[in-house]
C-alpha cells in the first residue's frame, strides 16, 4: 500500500464547517481551566451568540419535513400515542435544567456527593430521569444524545433508592441476588458506571462488582457470593453466571441496560435477548433501557416488549451536541475513484487536520479493524514522534487495549498529544473531557451511529468539540444533508414522543 505524504500533490479537498453551536449556562463540571483553548474553541465561542437563537427553537417532534423523515419500515410495529413524562419547559436549550436537585427529589446524601464532584444542578435528561424513576411506571425508556449525564441519570435515583431502603431496614439480602443490574456493551463502559456509583454511595453500606471477560472468573464468583446491591457487566458475562448458578435475579428490582439501542440494532430479536433475565427475575423487576438514539419503530418494539413503558426524554435526542462544530471534508473532489486512491486522499486529508488542530486528544473513527491498521500505521511513522498514536478495537488483546484507552482518558499533562485510532466500540459511552476532536475517517453505516461517535466530543455542559467527516462520492451529499438537520436543530431520526 503506497500512502501520500504531506506534501505529495493530490486534488485538493473541498472544506465546508458548518456551526452547530449555542449558548450554554456558565455552570460546568469539573475542567481543567489552566488548558489553553484551541483555535476551533475560540472560534466557536465567538459564534455562539450568533447561532443560539437557531438551536433554541421548539423542537419538532413528528415525521414530514419539518420533523424528520417517518421512519415507517415495512414488517416493523408503528408506535401508539405514548405517555410522556416531561421534566417542566424547556431553557433555551442549555445543558441545565431550570430546576434543582433539591426539587426533582434527590435526597441530602445524594446532594452531598453530588457536590463532592462538582456537580451543582441537573441536566434536562436527568431531572425527567427522576421523574420517571421514583414514579410508579413498570418499565423506564431514558434518552438523550451523548454527553448529556444518562449515566447519572438513572444512578442517581436507583443509589438513593438502595441508601433510603438501607437507612429503613428489612431489605432482604442474600448472597449471589444483588438489588441493581446494570448492562452495557463494553467492559469500559462498565468500568465507568461502576466507578460512578461507588462515589455516589460513598460512606453507606454498598457492595457492588463488575462482571465482564477483563476481570478472573474465580474473583467475580467469590463476590457475587457476598451478596452485593449492584452488579454492572456486560450481557454474556452475566447470563454465564446466571447458568452457573453463581447469579440470582430474584430479588432485583431494577435492570438497567445502558446504549440498549446497540442490542436492538442486533439480528436476534430483542425479546429472545432478554427473555433469560425475564426468567431469573421476579416479575416485579423494572427495567430501565438507556439510548441516545429511539427510532419510532425501535420505540413501538419497546412498547410490545414492555407493556406499560414510560418515556423520560431529553432534548437533545437525535441531536449532537451545541457546542459541536461540523467540518465537512470531500476528499473525492467531484472524481469517480477506486477504494485505495480513496484511502490515500483521506490520508493526506487526516495528516493536514491533525497538523492543523494541535489539541491534546483526537479520535479517529474507522469502519473496519483493517482501515484502523493501515492509519495506525500511517500516523505512527508520519507523526509519532509528535504524539501518541493508540489502537482501540477487538483485534487487540484486552490488557493492551484497556491500557490504552486509559492512557488516552487520562488528564493531559503539558503539550502531549494523543490520537485514539478505533472502531465504534469507543463510541459506546465512552466518556472523556478531554477529546476536542473526533475524526470520521470512514463515513457512519447509519445516522444513528453518527449521533454516537459525535458525541465523543462536546460532552457535558459548556463542551466544545470540532468533528471533521471524510468523505467521498455519494457520502457528500448524505454528510451535508445530516449536518444541516443538526445546524437547524432537527433531529437526524424523527423523535416519537414530545421532548422536554
Amino acid at each position: 500500500m503506497r500512502f501520500l505524504s504531506p506534501g505529495s500533490r493530490t486534488p485538493k479537498p473541498h472544506w465546508h464547517v458548518c456551526c452547530a453551536a449555542a449558548s450554554r449556562q456558565k455552570e460546568s463540571y469539573p475542567s481543567d481551566s489552566s488548558k489553553p483553548r484551541s483555535s476551533f474553541a475560540q472560534r466557536k465561542a465567538d459564534a455562539r451568540h450568533d447561532l443560539a437563537a437557531e438551536r433554541s427553537r421548539p423542537a419538532e417532534t413528528s415525521g414530514g419535513p419539518s420533523g424528520g423523515a417517518p421512519e415507517q419500515r415495512r414488517g416493523r410495529p408503528q408506535p401508539s400515542q405514548p405517555v410522556v413524562r416531561t421534566a417542566g419547559k424547556k431553557s433555551g436549550g442549555t445543558f441545565f435544567h431550570s430546576k434543582t436537585f433539591e426539587e426533582v427529589g434527590a435526597s441530602p446524601e445524594i446532594i452531598s456527593a453530588l457536590n463532592t464532584l462538582g456537580i451543582k444542578r441537573p441536566s434536562h435528561v436527568q431531572v425527567a430521569a427522576y421523574q420517571a424513576l421514583l414514579s410508579s411506571a413498570p418499565h423506564i425508556v431514558l434518552g438523550d444524545h451523548a454527553g448529556s449525564g444518562k449515566t447519572l441519570a438513572y444512578l442517581l435515583p436507583l443509589v438513593q433508592r438502595m441508601r433510603e431502603e438501607e437507612r429503613a431496614g428489612g431489605v432482604n439480602k442474600r448472597g449471589k441476588a444483588p438489588r441493581v443490574v446494570v448492562l452495557a456493551p463494553t467492559a469500559e463502559l462498565c468500568t465507568q458506571v461502576l466507578r460512578v456509583a461507588r462515589a455516589l454511595a460513598r460512606g453507606a453500606p454498598f457492595k457492588s462488582v463488575v462482571l465482564t471477560g477483563g476481570h478472573k472468573w474465580r474473583t467475580q464468583k467469590e463476590a457475587l457470593e457476598e451478596g452485593p446491591d449492584l452488579v454492572v457487566a456486560t450481557p454474556g458475562r452475566l447470563i454465564e453466571h446466571l447458568k452457573e448458578g453463581n447469579l440470582a435475579l430474584d430479588l432485583c428490582k431494577a435492570i438497567v441496560m445502558d446504549e440498549v439501542d446497540i442490542l436492538l440494532g442486533d439480528t436476534t430479536s430483542f425479546a429472545e435477548q432478554i427473555q433469560p433475565l425475564r426468567q431469573a427475575a421476579g416479575t416485579d423487576v423494572r427495567f430501565v433501557l438507556v439510548t441516545a438514539t429511539l427510532p419510532e419503530y425501535i420505540y413501538a418494539q419497546l412498547q410490545q416488549d414492555f407493556p406499560g413503558i414510560q418515556a423520560a426524554i431529553g432534548p437533545g435526542l437525535h441531536r449532537t451536541a451545541p457546542g459541536i462544530v461540523e467540518q465537512l471534508v470531500d476528499c473525492s473532489g467531484g472524481d469517480v475513484i477506486d477504494e485505495e486512491t480513496g484511502f490515500e486522499r483521506k490520508a493526506h486529508s487526516l495528516m493536514r487536520l491533525l497538523r492543523q488542530n494541535t489539541v491534546a486528544r483526537t479520535i479517529v473513527f474507522c469502519n473496519k479493524i483493517e482501515t484502523c491498521r493501515k492509519v495506525e500505521n500511517l500516523l505512527t511513522r508520519s507523526l509519532g514522534a509528535d504524539m501518541q498514536v493508540l489502537p482501540y478495537h477487538s483485534a487487540i488483546v484486552e490488557n493492551v487495549r484497556t491500557r490504552n484507552l486509559q492512557t488516552f482518558l487520562a488528564k493531559p499533562q503539558g503539550s502531549t498529544r494523543a490520537v485514539l485510532i478505533c472502531t465504534d466500540r469507543a463510541s459506546r459511552g465512552v466518556d472523556s473531557a478531554y477529546v476536542e476532536h473526533v475524526v470520521l475517517f470512514d463515513f457512519c453505516r447509519d445516522p444513528s451511529e453518527y449521533v454516537r461517535r459525535v458525541g465523543r466530543t462536546g460532552r457535558g455542559a459548556g463542551g466544545v468539540g470540532l468533528v471533521s467527516i471524510l468523505v467521498l462520492g455519494r457520502q457528500v451529499q448524505l454528510a451535508r444533508q445530516i449536518i444541516e438537520r443538526n445546524q437547524s436543530g432537527l433531529p437526524i431520526h424523527s423523535v416519537p414522543l414530545a421532548t422536554i
